[in-house]
């Protein structure tokens, strides 16, 4: 699997400090739409399509947690 972008994990952990639903996608998507993240939501989606992958955002939230971000 391919390394977690820097700029991702800063980004979940802002999400986190904020108090989002870390186990809730939708409320962290929705949190990054609000700060205009539009590029760093973009990550999260299976390349070529319009699907949300919910491995990938589960494996950058448990890199963050545990890099204690």
């Amino acid at each position: 699997m391919e390394a977690i972008p820097e700029e991702i994990l800063a980004k979940l952990a802002q999400a986190a400090q904020a108090g989002v639903d870390m186990g809730s996608p939708k409320a962290a998507v929705t949190h990054m739409l609000g700060q205009g993240e539009k590029e760093s939501i973009l990550y999260f989606y299976k390349p070529g399509t319009i699907e949300f992958d919910f491995d990938k955002y589960e494996s950058a939230v448990k890199e963050m947690r545990n890099r204690n971000l």
